[in-house]
């Protein structure tokens, strides 16, 4: 009885150890240029991503109307899934770094804190903060 529980153990503790598959990204079928396949995977960059970007957070900023926007331009990223859900890929898109500054009562503005907005097409599908995440790879460097 030892044996067998020691057996289904071992192999519970090696089945668990398999590493999640890495993601394929940007690989195409041959067929056209690879500008066209990643347009067909990533979707078109966001048009008006400055502007959606202000209106988005204007509603979330305490004094939206003296905020300070520095945005960067749309790279391709991907978002992955934890490990505890897969790994699969979740999302790919356009993400736009942004360094936001609000201004206090007084006008002195605060430091700025980084975001990353993630996008499909012109639609913000989620923004984080911070400058990094884990779980996103950016293509385009």
């Amino acid at each position: 009885m030892k044996k067998r529980l020691s057996i289904l153990a071992l192999s519970v503790l090696f089945v668990g150890c398999v590493p999640a598959p890495k993601p394929t990204i940007g690989l195409g079928t041959g067929i056209g240029s690879s500008t066209q396949n990643s347009d067909l995977e990533y979707g078109r960059p966001p048009r008006n991503y400055a502007s959606a970007i202000r209106d988005y957070f204007s509603s979330r900023l305490k004094h939206p109307q003296g905020a300070s926007f520095q945005i960067s331009v749309p790279k391709r990223a991907y978002k992955r899934k934890g490990l505890a859900y897969g790994g699969d890929v979740e999302w790919k898109g356009w993400l736009v770094k942004a360094d936001i500054a609000e201004q206090s009562r007084t006008g002195r503005y605060h430091s700025p804190k980084p975001h990353l907005v993630l996008f499909s097409g012109d639609q913000i599908v989620e923004d984080i903060l911070g400058s990094s995440h884990k779980l996103i790879t950016i293509v385009d460097k």
